[in-house]
C-alpha cells in the first residue's frame, strides 16, 4: 500500500492577494472567455461546481483563483488576502468597522478563510494557509 503524499507549499506573503473567485451563471461560457482572453487553464475541483484557475504557464497545482456556479444575482468577484491568523484578523477588522459575512471556515488540507464586508460594503476574504494541499 502506498503512503499518501503531502506537498508543502511556502507560506504566502502576508496581506497580499493570494486567490480570487469568479461567480458565473454559465461557467462553461465564462471559462471559455478567460481561456481565450488570458490563456488561463481551468480544472474541475471536487464534486461541486468549482474549477481551479491556473496561469497558462503555471506548474501543476499552482493555482491563482477559482470559478464557481453563481449562487445569487449580486455575487461578484471575491479577493482573498493572506493573514497569519483568521481569528486575529477578523477581530481587528471588525474593530475597525468591518462586518463578518461568513465566519471562519476550513478548506481541508489547504487552510482557513472568512469573508468580511468593509465599511463601504465591499466583500473581501481572509485566508490562513496551513502550507499543505
Amino acid at each position: 500500500m502506498e503512503a499518501a503524499t503531502t506537498i508543502t507549499r511556502s507560506q504566502p506573503k502576508l496581506h497580499s492577494l493570494v486567490h480570487f473567485e469568479i461567480p458565473a451563471s454559465d461557467p462553461t461560457k465564462v471559462s471559455r472567455f478567460y481561456e481565450q482572453f488570458f490563456g488561463w487553464k481551468f480544472a474541475k475541483w471536487g464534486d461541486q461546481d468549482y474549477w481551479l484557475i491556473s496561469h497558462k504557464d503555471a506548474q501543476e497545482n499552482d493555482t491563482m483563483g477559482g470559478l464557481f456556479k453563481r449562487n445569487s444575482p449580486n455575487e461578484g468577484f471575491l479577493n482573498y488576502f493572506s493573514v497569519s491568523s483568521v481569528e486575529a484578523s477578523v477581530a481587528k477588522a471588525t474593530s475597525l468597522g468591518a462586518q463578518v459575512v461568513t465566519p471562519k471556515q476550513e478548506i481541508p488540507t489547504i487552510g482557513y478563510y472568512a469573508v468580511l464586508k468593509d465599511p463601504d460594503g465591499n466583500n473581501f476574504a481572509l485566508f490562513q494557509s496551513t502550507g499543505r494541499m
